[in-house]
């Protein structure tokens, strides 16, 4: 049985930081959007051997998609410097083109001054290295839809979109339509805390290699040596935001031919509405332990339910005993359970701590006989297109 996946795509957000200012890419606007699509539809399409469903990349489309991303991670990096550059040397060299003011801070009386022309300086370069690292970026989905067999010159105009959603990093939420919640048991405070680090981790970073470097050199530690001590970091944020963005895109178009062969393999057998009920925990509890929302889980969710026509529920909570349900459940539903908590953690790409130490803990109670060490190696053969550890599946 084929089974036709459709839907969004989405990738996490890698953001950079100078200065206090806090850009994002998460809400493009329509005009900005139409110049990457007309960017975007006049890259031309390498031909490449066709891809068999379900068989690893081959060595021509790996070695396409390394050299798209070691030409691309160092575009990125290079782009980190030429923003320092952009931006210190005009300061440092024309100080008088960059005007600032005084002024009163209420309450407490106090002065300040205030570097409004450093501030729009920074803005606007800031907004061009955006523009240029969403540009690599579509650049990068693009080569790397090429090298999976995603995209060929036939397939190119009706693909346009997705592969668009890839390279904007939208994120995807359509798995809550089936009560699926990553974040459930998180206080909205430690969620806002968390995503608040997310956004100035690189500024956060800059200011410690800061003090870093006034702790080590003392008086001698001048303005502008402080001020490109942070060049290395940032060019670590770019080259590994990009890294990133080519990993995901990667993952998310490999992801719904895994999934589709999954669905095949379990589409002749009937579970009952208890083994049911078990598969839609062991969905929820994947999500809770990935702690985010990501597009090949949500085309698993979809797909098994619809198969199995399991009622979308508005909230479908973890049950507490799920892990000792599991371990009585019959044989037959256990196995896919366990095949199906390996593939949700092998679907996006990568191993967290908190997923290893998850991976540990079902191993020592018996539930699974892999270890994490054993799930990297699935994500490995995964990301090369050998597909989903489906072994043991119930076929």
């Amino acid at each position: 049985m084929t089974r036709h996946l459709r839907g969004g795509i989405a990738t996490p957000t890698l953001t950079r930081v100078r200065r206090g200012t806090v850009p994002s890419r998460d809400r493009e606007g329509p005009f900005a959007v139409a110049i990457f699509e007309r960017f975007l539809v006049r890259l031309p399409v390498r031909r490449l051997p066709p891809r068999q469903s379900g068989h690893p990349l081959s060595a021509v489309a790996a070695g396409h998609i390394r050299r798209a991303e070691r030409i691309l991670v160092a575009a990125a990096a290079g782009l980190a410097v030429l923003g320092f550059l952009g931006y210190y040397l005009p300061v440092y060299l024309a100080p008088h083109l960059f005007p600032a003011a005084t002024v009163t801070v209420p309450l407490i009386g106090g002065v300040m001054r205030l570097p409004w022309g450093e501030l729009l300086w920074a803005v606007l370069l800031t907004t061009i290295e955006l523009l240029l690292l969403t540009l690599l970026n579509i650049v990068g989905v693009h080569e790397v839809a090429v090298g999976t067999g995603v995209l060929t010159p036939e397939t190119k105009r009706e693909r346009v979109s997705a592969l668009l959603s890839i390279g904007l990093e939208r994120k995807t939420t359509e798995v809550t339509r089936y009560g699926i919640d990553p974040f459930e048991g998180l206080r909205p405070w430690m969620l806002f805390l968390f995503n608040l680090l997310v956004r100035l981790k690189g500024w956060l970073a800059n200011q410690a290699v800061r003090y870093l470097v006034r702790l080590l050199l003392g008086r001698y530690a001048v303005r502008a040596l402080l001020d490109f001590a942070g060049v290395p970091l940032y060019m670590a944020i770019n080259a590994y935001a990009a890294y990133t963005i080519l990993r995901e895109a990667k993952v998310v178009l490999i992801g719904p031919d895994a999934v589709r062969m999954l669905v095949r393999r379990v589409s002749g057998w009937t579970p009952s509405p208890a083994e049911r009920a078990l598969v839609y925990d062991t969905l929820q509890y994947i999500a809770v332990s990935k702690r985010d929302f990501h597009q090949n889980h949500y085309l698993l969710t979809r797909e098994l339910l619809e198969l199995w026509q399991v009622p979308p529920e508005a909230q479908h909570p973890l049950p507490g005993d799920y892990l000792e349900r599991l371990r009585a459940a019959t044989p037959r539903a256990r196995a896919l359970c366990q095949a199906l908590i390996l593939s949700g953690f092998v679907l996006d790409g990568q191993l967290s701590w908190r997923e290893r130490r998850r991976l540990d803990a079902m191993h020592r109670l018996g539930i699974l006989s892999e270890r994490p060490a054993d799930v990297r190696r699935r994500v490995r053969q995964f990301l090369a297109g050998g597909g989903l550890p489906l072994d043991g599946l119930p076929g």
